[in-house]
């Protein structure tokens, strides 16, 4: 660990929490992943001799790791924001069907999700596979992404600075994506639909905060045609990400529609509406489609090719028409009570309630 890290395992320890490292050997050696699994039960049942009975498993993957420890060393389970990584990498051709690793992970996460006591995930669709399909007995609380919903709250002078220092006017309407282009997300497609928004409103600009280099964002948009004049590309740490969050007017949802999307649970949808933004959405990611029309916080589309992003601009245009505070007073609204820190802070509290009782 850096001295930073050794700092903050210290702080840990004087509020009664204990860290315990372990090497993680990267590469497809079974042998090398077998020696990692028992590691990490060796490790989980020195806490068990010391009185633990229960453990929290982050994702899906941590989840089937915490399983083996579990149900050999007689622990009550819980999955925290569990869902099927194993379809998500198959569909994003991450992993063939056939595979290994798809099979494992599979398995694992049936396995876990059966032995487990409380389980929770951010969609109801995740909650009816669960107990309608699989028959699983934990009790399940569906607990979204949470977002720090203080740290998303518009701020009009920063806002005003931040567009000053990208050359935007005041009132220059602008589509905002934060993320990844390519692998699990849209790539050209993001370009291709800005391309066409362009035809409608000739003064819109796009704001890209990515991790991607500017070489490779520049050539998308380059092979859609799209003048740099019209778009930014800017990086940024987590520390100071809601500076540019304060720039859009509407965010972009860039996950593809596909074999297990539906319980996917994007934590930038809280962002975006948290800091006020609406959002447009494919429909059959997570279930922020749902809320964006009934909670009309979105625009849906089927996918990202052109016809469909044409076919929304109405939509498109209607949220960007409307007065400004209003617009960020209604997301802001609903984006607290969905993904807000303050919402769901209770519900997980219960779940922890649920997972300690006998």
């Amino acid at each position: 660990m850096t001295e930073e890290q050794k700092r903050l395992a210290e702080t840990w320890d004087s509020l009664g929490l204990g860290w315990t490292s372990l090497k993680w050997h990267p590469g497809m050696s079974l042998w090398q992943k077998l020696k990692d699994v028992l590691l990490g039960i060796v490790a989980v049942g020195r806490l068990r001799l010391h009185g633990f009975r229960h453990i929290v498993a982050l994702g899906s993957v941590a989840g089937s790791f915490a399983y083996l420890s579990a149900i050999l060393l007689r622990m009550r389970l819980f999955l925290y924001q569990y869902e099927p990584h194993s379809e998500v990498s198959a569909a994003a051709g991450a992993w063939s069907e056939r595979s290994i690793q798809y099979r494992l992970a599979r398995f694992f996460e049936r396995m876990s999700a059966q032995y487990a006591h409380v389980i929770a995930s951010g969609t109801r669709f995740m909650g009816e596979r669960l107990h309608d399909e699989w028959r699983v007995r934990a009790k399940f609380f569906r607990i979204p992404t949470v977002v720090n919903e203080d740290k998303f709250k518009f701020d009009p002078d920063i806002a005003l600075e931040m567009r000053e220092e990208l050359g935007l006017a005041p009132d220059q309407p602008v589509i905002f994506y934060t993320g990844k282009f390519g692998g699990l997300y849209y790539s050209t497609e993001i370009a291709q639909a800005f391309a066409a928004l362009l035809e409608y409103e000739p003064r819109l600009h796009m704001l890209i905060v990515t991790p991607n280099e500017d070489a490779y964002v520049h050539g998308l948009f380059d092979d859609a045609y799209i003048d740099r004049s019209h778009y930014s590309i800017c990086h940024s740490s987590y520390d100071d990400i809601e500076r540019y969050y304060f720039v859009g007017d509407l965010g972009l949802i860039t996950i593809p529609p596909g074999p297990g999307q539906e319980f996917r649970s994007s934590i930038k949808v809280g962002e975006y509406l948290c800091a006020g933004m609406p959002f447009l959405t494919p429909a059959g990611v997570s279930e922020d489609y749902v809320h964006a029309t009934e909670q009309d916080v979105g625009v849906v589309v089927k996918d990202y090719s052109d016809p469909e992003i044409r076919k929304a601009w109405p939509e498109v245009s209607r949220f960007l028409s409307m007065d400004c505070e209003d617009r960020r007073r209604h997301c802001r609204k609903f984006g607290i009570e969905y993904r807000g820190f303050v919402s769901l802070n209770p519900v997980f509290k219960s779940a922890i309630k649920a997972l300690i009782e006998e």
